[in-house]
């Protein structure tokens, strides 16, 4: 254990978007020693591009409102709360009342309770191409990258909202936009759908898949499959947009029961199978994935969890640790 840390934290939190960074301040706000562990403070709010329906801001941008989040946990920087950011959690263990979190980087830190507000990761295509040219002109985050597009030729491989989303976001900018999507008809909302397959800068290609994403230093074309004619083509792109959907982001996590989806199952307070673990945002079952609701599930969660310490006596160990 490092120097001036805890050697048990009344709550560990994993993840730094909204759900984890407010449990973080409320937590903390109880009088409680709280360790924040994230790979990047913001989460998907971080990476979203104009956000219109958060409380007290008629617009902002994703990027600015996780500068304010980051600024709201400074201020409580040693005052309760330990932030370890560009971390990332590779183990949960332990039981109630005393769990431990492994980081890739070889930490290891103990707390009395665990919040899990980890979010959720972009599914992937698993075809040639895809990773050695990701961030080569292959994106996941569409509200993020469409600027560097403008006037140029991009493909979406996708059907649902969140390839509808992306290809909202891209026809505003790029010269085309074409649609690969491996069912008979797209998915989505319908006012959505309507607006993105009105503009004549969308084509559809429904019934077709990404086999290759090509490219050297960057990507040049994605060659596609019809699925019923078995007819192979390659279309010239600048980028290729994989919008396939997400999966929670729950690998460090062998304790709590999940949904088929992989969703990590709670109660109505963020309550997980696993008394002393609780989770919060978009890696829980708890429908609606956005910021405002997430931050809500933070707050209602850190309150629940101050309250379950509140009646479980504090494991007999020094407070800090002594180097």
């Amino acid at each position: 254990m490092e120097q001036n840390l805890p050697e048990i934290f009344d709550t560990i939190v994993i993840g730094g978007g909204a759900a984890g960074i407010t449990a973080a301040i409320y937590t903390v706000r109880k009088n409680l020693k709280v360790l924040l562990l994230t790979k990047i403070i913001g989460g998907q709010a971080a990476l979203s591009g104009d956000v219109e329906n958060y409380p007290g801001f008629t617009m902002i941008t994703g990027a600015d409102l996780a500068r304010k989040f980051r600024e709201d946990l400074m201020n409580f920087e040693n005052k309760g709360l330990w932030i370890k950011e560009g971390v990332e959690v590779t183990d949960l263990s332990g039981a109630d009342p005393d769990f431990i979190a492994k980081t890739a980087d070889g930490g290891q830190y103990h707390g009395r309770t665990v919040i899990i507000a980890s979010g959720r990761i972009p599914k992937m295509l698993g075809i040639p191409g895809e990773k050695e040219l990701f961030g080569k002109g292959v994106a996941t985050c569409a509200t993020c990258d469409a600027p560097f597009y403008k006037d140029k030729d991009v493909a979406i491989v996708g059907g649902g909202n969140s390839a509808l989303d992306a290809a909202f976001s891209l026809q505003k900018v790029a010269r085309t936009v074409v649609i690969i999507n491996t069912t008979d008809t797209l998915r989505g909302d319908e006012i959505l759908m309507k607006n993105v397959t009105s503009s004549p800068k969308v084509k559809v290609l429904n019934n077709h898949e990404a086999l290759e994403i090509l490219g050297d230093q960057a990507v040049g074309g994605v060659k596609i499959k019809n699925r019923q004619t078995g007819h192979q083509q390659v279309i010239p792109v600048s980028g290729v947009f994989v919008e396939i959907g997400w999966t929670p982001a729950t690998s460090f996590d062998k304790l709590t029961n999940k949904n088929d989806k992989g969703e990590i199952e709670v109660d109505e307070y963020g309550a997980t199978s696993v008394p002393g673990i609780y989770a919060a945002g978009d890696v829980n079952d708890v429908w609606g994935e956005q910021i405002v609701i997430a931050a809500g599930e933070g707050a209602k969660t850190a309150l629940r969890v101050a309250e379950h310490l509140s009646k479980v006596p504090h494991p007999k160990t020094s407070n800090l640790h002594d180097g």
